[in-house]
């Protein structure tokens, strides 16, 4: 017996398919889904989502978000989902995103401060031809 499981980020579907078990880090602990379980809502925090397939178990690294469980299957919604074996490189790449995002702003600030110190200088050459 298996159910619906959909584990969406913001860019895309990491997953979609038939499991026939799953188990989430909620804010009470880890809990488990089988078919046929209740309708519920909850918070799930940072960890590993673990679920089974019909081709073996996986495991998803989540940076938290909210879960559903209802009559079509269970929906897990995140910020990020990362297969266990892919986590540390994308990790790696979001350092990396982040620590150029860094350098472009200090970059835009020390030219916004080079152009504010010609404006200032090209405002005193002004000043002083019109005092000659």
């Amino acid at each position: 017996m298996t159910f619906s499981l959909a584990v969406l980020t913001p860019s895309e579907a990491v997953f979609e398919g038939e499991i026939s078990s799953v188990v989430l880090p909620t804010t009470d602990g880890s809990i488990g889904f089988l078919p046929g379980r209740e309708r519920t809502i909850l918070e799930v925090v940072p960890g590993d989502l673990t679920f089974r397939t019909e081709r073996g178990d996986y495991t998803l690294e989540t940076d938290g978000g909210v879960a559903e469980m209802n009559d079509e299957g269970l929906t897990v919604l995140c910020g990020t989902a990362y297969y266990k074996e892919e986590a540390e490189t994308r990790r790696l790449e979001r350092q990396s995103e982040l620590s150029e995002e860094r350098r472009r702003q200090e970059q835009s600030l020390a030219d916004y401060r080079m152009s504010r110190v010609a404006l200032i200088r090209a405002f005193d050459k002004i000043r002083r031809a019109r005092i000659k």
